[in-house]
Formats: C-alpha cells, structure tokens, sequence
C-alpha cells in the first residue's frame, strides 16, 4: 500500500463546515472540493494518506489558533498551529510543517510527499524536508504564480510568487491542470500528468429531475462574484432576453456583489442569493434550468487555469453555458453550450430559454453521464498514481 502525506488547507468535513459556519469566508470552496476528491480518489486507488493541513481563516479566527488531530473517512488529519501574529504565522507554519514533514517521511521512507504549491510556506517546508531524505515530492500547480486572475503584484508584494516561482522547480513530479502549465513550468521534462479536474460521483445519489426544477427558467451562477468572470457581461446578457418567467441567482462573494444588486433593482429578475455551503450550492444548481459560467478567454491565465466550476455544474444535471476556452480539452465540448463572445451571450440565452424543458434536461443529463463516468475521482486519481509509481 502506497502511502502518501498531502499538504493542502483541506480540513475534514466536519472542520470545515465548522469554520465555515462560525467565520463565513475560509479557503475556498473550490481549493477544498479539488483537494478532498483527489485523496478520495487516491484511498480509492489504494493509497494510505495522512493530510498535513494549513487551516485558512480569512478573516477572524484570532483566538482560533489549535485543533486536535482527527480521523474522517479514512483520511488522518493534523491541523498545524495558527498564530496571531501574521509574520509569526509565516514562519512557524514553515518550521513546523518542516519538522512534521521530515518526521513522516523517517517512518515512511517508501511513502511519497504531495503539496499544493499555492500554499508558500507548506512549499517551502517540503523543500526543506529534501535535503538528507530520497522521498519523493510532487507539487500540485492549480495556478501558474504571477498570472493568476487579477493578480497584479508588483515590486515587494510580487516576492511570494518569485518564491513559489522557484519552489516548482525543485519537486520530483507535477499534477497539472492544463498541457499549457506542463509547457511553461515544467522546464527539466520531470514527471507529470494532467489532472482538469474531478467530480464526485455522490452527486448521483439525489438524482437532477424535472419535477424539483424550479417553475421559472432559473440561470445560476455561482462562486467568485468578480468581473474579470465575466459577471459584468453576464448581467448585461440577462437584461436583454425578454422571458417574463426568466430568473439570474448569484450566489457567493465578491467585488461584484454591488454591480449585482444595483440591476436587481433594474430588472426583478436578477436576484443576489449570498453565500452557501457547496452541499447547499449543489443542491440548487439541480433546480436550475442553466448553469452559467461567463468567464470570458481574455487574459493570459485562461490556457492555465481550469475552470473547477464547469466540472460540478456538468455533474449536477443541469446544462452548462460558457466559453470554450483555451484550457478546455476538445473532449468537452459535446456536452456544454457554448459563448462565443459578449454580444452573442443575450442571444443564446434568449434561444435556450425558450426551448422545451425536456430537451434541455436531456442535454444536462448526457453531460452528467458522461463526466461522472470518465472525470471522477477514481479515474483522475489512477493517472496519478500511476506517476507515484
């Protein structure tokens, strides 16, 4: 049996919902899906995996500092301590990171080490932990430092992804989400392989019908309410269709909240939903009748960065609407609508929302089929150990 130690925020379930509840804004939804379908995936495959977690508190959590260690659904989790002081914090999640690192991988010397490298000190730790040990790691890259969306740090605040930059280049191995990571990061041709994304086959348990839909044609988006998603071009899409009985949720946060509510009072059919649990999330993309995700292929980070979201609505049902954007393999397309650009948005809108509730139900549930088979947490998880191997 492979073991493996996994460095990452993912907290237990339990935990999570926790901290969620008591602080509303953690990590992110998405950095935590991503990183419990994947040991989920890799328990499924036969792996042994301890998680060495970084608990992210966004805002709050000042007297938060310790949680005992914990098992939950086959994976050991220890929380490494918090402190006040952000400096301190800094340096001691490294020092102690190290210290449990290198102590793992003295009992574990046939395991294997995965980090995610958008955690800075976790990265620096197993760097660390290196020197003196022939344990392999392997960095997980979600996102190439620098071009991040939105990201503009320049001068002293641009040293964390100097930092990041150089720590990629010193692991054993990478889990990419994209080719185009693997052509511009992986520089020695070290080991890879390309995980998009995953979905969890739970999903099925409560299956998408027509009879839970909402009565109005409901679109939803949800997640990360900023522009550069193309929430701003979305609004602007909605307002033009003309179905009375037409709805546009939003749920989640951000700098597009405002934007948001000022059209609502524009157009009744637009509603702000705030922030759910991704349980909850789930649960209301499955009454929707379109699931959108207008982030528009502008930018450099669009041929890196996998969009997470096209993988759970796929999976709930419900069809998709987005952008076919350069980090999406041709594989995809069948089982999504597509944007072509901001003026054509209105009009696909306007043509799926008048369309049989029954032919698009089919189209989501094709989608659903075919991502549940071929992109769950098994599947991806089995190219990776195969490169562990």
């Amino acid at each position: 049996m492979m073991k493996v130690l996994y460095l990452s925020s993912l907290c237990s379930i339990k935990e999570y919902e926790r901290m969620f509840k008591t602080y509303g804004s953690t990590s992110s939804h998405a950095s935590q899906k991503f990183n419990r379908m994947l040991v989920d995936g890799l328990i499924a495959n036969g792996c042994e995996v301890d998680a060495l977690t970084q608990r992210i508190i966004v805002k709050g959590g000042e007297h938060d500092l310790t949680r005992p260690d914990e098992e939950e659904n086959g994976i050991r989790y220890k929380y490494l301590p918090r402190y006040a002081s952000k400096k301190k914090n800094r340096l001691m999640t490294i020092w102690n990171a190290w210290q449990e690192i290198r102590k793992w991988k003295q009992r574990n010397p046939d395991g294997v080490v995965i980090c995610d490298i958008i955690l800075g000190e976790l990265s620096i730790a197993t760097w660390l932990s290196s020197f003196g040990s022939s344990v392999k790691n392997y960095g997980i890259v979600t996102d190439v430092p620098g071009i991040r969306a939105g990201d503009q740090r320049k001068g002293i605040k641009a040293i964390p992804q100097k930092i990041k930059d150089h720590m990629i280049s010193v692991y054993d191995g990478y889990i990419f989400l994209t080719e185009k990571m693997n052509e511009r990061l992986n520089k020695k041709n070290k080991p890879y392989v390309v995980v998009e994304g995953m979905v969890d086959q739970a999903v099925l348990d409560i299956p998408n019908t027509i009879e839970n839909k909402y009565p109005e044609a409901v679109c939803m988006m949800a997640g990360l309410l900023e522009d550069i998603f193309g929430v701003s071009a979305l609004l602007k899409a909605f307002m033009k269709t003309d179905k009375a009985n037409a709805r546009l949720l939003f749920y989640g946060k951000g700098s597009a909240v405002s934007e948001i509510n000022a059209c609502a009072e524009k157009d009744p059919r637009i509603k702000y939903c705030g922030e759910l649990t991704n349980q909850q999330i789930v649960a209301q993309e499955k009454k929707a009748t379109l699931l959108i995700n207008p982030r528009p292929a502008e930018g450099e980070w669009t041929a890196y960065s996998f969009p997470s979201k096209n993988m759970e609505y796929m999976a709930s049902g419900t069809p998709l609407v987005a952008y076919d954007l350069p980090c999406i393999p041709r594989e995809y397309l069948p089982y999504f609508y597509q944007i072509t650009d901001e003026n054509q948005m209105g009009q696909l809108l306007q043509e799926l929302l008048c369309k049989e509730p029954e032919e698009l139900h089919g189209f989501g549930l094709k989608a659903q089929k075919w991502v549940t088979e071929h992109k769950n947490a098994k599947v991806q998880a089995h190219k990776v150990v195969g490169m562990l191997q």
